[in-house]
């Protein structure tokens, strides 16, 4: 009973599918997105930023400057225009026989936008474009798009994100765990300080350490020539007390070094430590499982 509950579940989820305003440009994207979809319910995504620049008598102005009336009806029809290119979309899932949701996401940024889609409707699978077709080749396996980069580098890792360019499924951004996403930049920032006071406690110690053996030499200097005296006067007086110079020097011999944060390890195995750690916290935001 669990299983069919979790596998209907799994057939509700919500695919997002991110589109730009020219269809004709986006329309092999969205038809990779409806072949693959596997049942799953479509929403279309189209960020709408609304304009700043407002046509009067042949003339832009900036909205500050013209009547809030005039901004106010440019910018609803301007939102009109983009439920309009919204609608051409759900046609073409029509003629694929799949029924499809719209979503339109208002914001001057249209990268920025998806992100907060993607954080406000909690989005677990998203689609978008990795760059503009004319861009494609067969050996394309990065992102070139600066609004996919963003994308795929700020938005929740819960998400998995498939990058499209011309139909062909370029980069796939999968999901991870944010519980493992804190815990390991938690523990790559302790490594970085440790490393950072380890270096500065090493070179304190080598500083300290020359100066300290001057030091040193010079008291030992000193002392041999003090206790072969008192020594002498000792001997003489048929005392048997030793000299109280030479035995504040060994007390002061005897105190163990400073101990410094993982001792016996050196930078270089830091370092690995470090290294290791990042590529564990790539790991976790790019899950090693495929997207669900």
């Amino acid at each position: 009973m669990e299983k069919e509950e979790a596998a209907a579940a799994v057939m509700e989820e919500v695919i997002y599918v991110a589109v730009g305003r020219e269809t004709a440009k986006n329309k092999s994207n969205l038809t990779w997105a409806i072949d693959n979809s596997q049942g799953n319910k479509i929403c279309i995504v189209l960020v709408h930023q609304p304009p700043h620049m407002i046509p009067v008598l042949g003339t832009r102005f900036d909205a500050a400057t013209v009547d809030e009336e005039l901004v106010i009806a440019y910018r609803e029809k301007q939102k009109a225009k983009t439920d309009k290119i919204l609608d051409e979309y759900l046609r073409i899932c029509l003629k694929k026989g799949v029924h499809a949701e719209k979503l339109c996401v208002e914001m001057d940024s249209i990268e920025k936008g998806i992100v907060k889609m993607i954080h406000e409707n909690k989005v677990r699978k998203l689609i978008m474009g990795a760059t503009a077709d004319k861009h494609y080749s067969t050996k394309m396996e990065e992102l070139r798009s600066r609004k996919a980069i963003f994308v795929c580098q700020h938005a929740s890792p819960t998400c998995c994100i498939r990058f499209i360019c011309k139909g062909h499924l370029i980069h796939t951004r999968l999901k991870g765990r944010m519980d493992e996403v804190r815990a390991l930049s938690a523990l790559l920032s302790d490594f970085q300080r440790l490393v950072s006071s380890r270096s500065s406690s090493n070179s304190d110690m080598l500083s300290g350490s020359s100066k300290a053996k001057s030091e040193v030499e010079e008291e030992e200097g000193t002392s041999r020539t003090s206790s072969s005296r008192s020594v002498g006067t000792l001997s003489y007086s048929g005392g048997s007390e030793a000299s109280p110079s030479v035995t504040e020097d060994k007390s002061n011999h005897s105190s163990p070094p400073p101990s410094l944060p993982c001792t016996g390890m050196g930078l270089g195995m830091i370092s690995i430590l470090i290294h290791s750690t990042k590529l564990w916290h790539k790991r976790a935001i790019q899950n090693h499982k495929l997207c669900e």
